[in-house]
């Protein structure tokens, strides 16, 4: 898929995703088609009354909206300063976005945004997996470990699980406002870590990908730390993780990739080779 942009530019994601294909891999090759190129807006992804999912969110593929307004802008981005919710997403909005392109081939169909912080719970309702609420990584349970794929819902905010390292960090992929290095709060669809510091292999493995594959972003962006406490533990009603159940029942999603297994550096691996 290309897209074509102003001054005869062309953008094409580096991963791309198959409208429709119901698998673990294809959910996270989704996810990532709009790493590094789309920005942070507030309401991004929601139609104007904030009741559900925009035309956007419902279409198949990268907004070129999307694209556009990340060339146009520069480090000194601030999304306070954008009311326009066609120009980018927030958490919601690209879980939605994310969503609608792996259950979906044409536009125009229901979409799948609703608040960030119900979204982990309402997937489960779905009945497409399992919801655990209050999830708390640092309890020593089987069922409180992290899977690739997962959808954590946390007060105001969701993510998803890119799968864990060897020393139990965790890559995530989100929406953020992240702060850009000149200090505004900018941010978008990134490549974020959960960690102790930057010498964690989730934040090691993630500025490996964000510099190598998507400079620009890398210009204004550096790689953000959140706090795993912070990202894995809430009490707040319908907040906790989502797991896939990986059977395709009531049209979810199946694994014949066996993603589950692999760790973070495995499924990066496979989704964008280092250079």
């Amino acid at each position: 898929m290309q897209i074509e942009c102003k001054n005869g530019l062309v953008y094409k994601p580096l991963i791309q995703g198959v409208p429709g294909f119901r698998t673990l891999k294809n959910f996270l090759a989704t996810a990532m088609m709009p790493v590094g190129t789309t920005l942070y807006v507030y309401g991004g992804g929601w139609d104007p009354t904030d009741a559900g999912a925009d035309m956007a969110a419902r279409s198949i593929g990268v907004s070129g909206d999307w694209v556009r307004f990340f060339r146009s802008q520069d480090e000194n981005y601030n999304f306070r300063d954008t009311t326009d919710h066609s120009s980018g997403l927030d958490c919601s909005g690209f879980l939605g976005w994310t969503l609608y392109n792996v259950m979906n081939t044409e536009d125009g169909n229901s979409g799948y945004v609703v608040k960030s912080t119900e979204l982990a719970w309402t997937l489960a309702k779905n009945g497409w997996g399992t919801w655990t609420g209050g999830t708390d990584r640092s309890q020593d349970d089987r069922s409180h470990r992290f899977l690739p794929g997962d959808v954590i819902s946390i007060y105001g905010h969701v993510w998803i699980c890119l799968g864990c390292c060897a020393d139990g960090s965790i890559p995530v992929l989100h929406s953020t406002a992240a702060p850009s290095r000149s200090g505004q709060p900018g941010g978008g669809v990134e490549l974020s870590a959960l960690g102790a510091d930057q010498g964690c292999d989730a934040w090691r493995l993630a500025d490996l990908y964000m510099s190598r594959y998507y400079p620009q972003w890398y210009e204004r962006y550096p790689v953000a730390l959140k706090d795993m406490q912070q990202y894995t533990s809430s009490t707040y009603p319908h907040t906790g993780r989502f797991s896939w159940n990986l059977t395709g029942e009531n049209g979810g999603l199946t694994d014949p990739d066996n993603y589950r297994a692999m760790t973070a550096q495995e499924i990066l691996g496979t989704l964008l080779l280092p250079r």
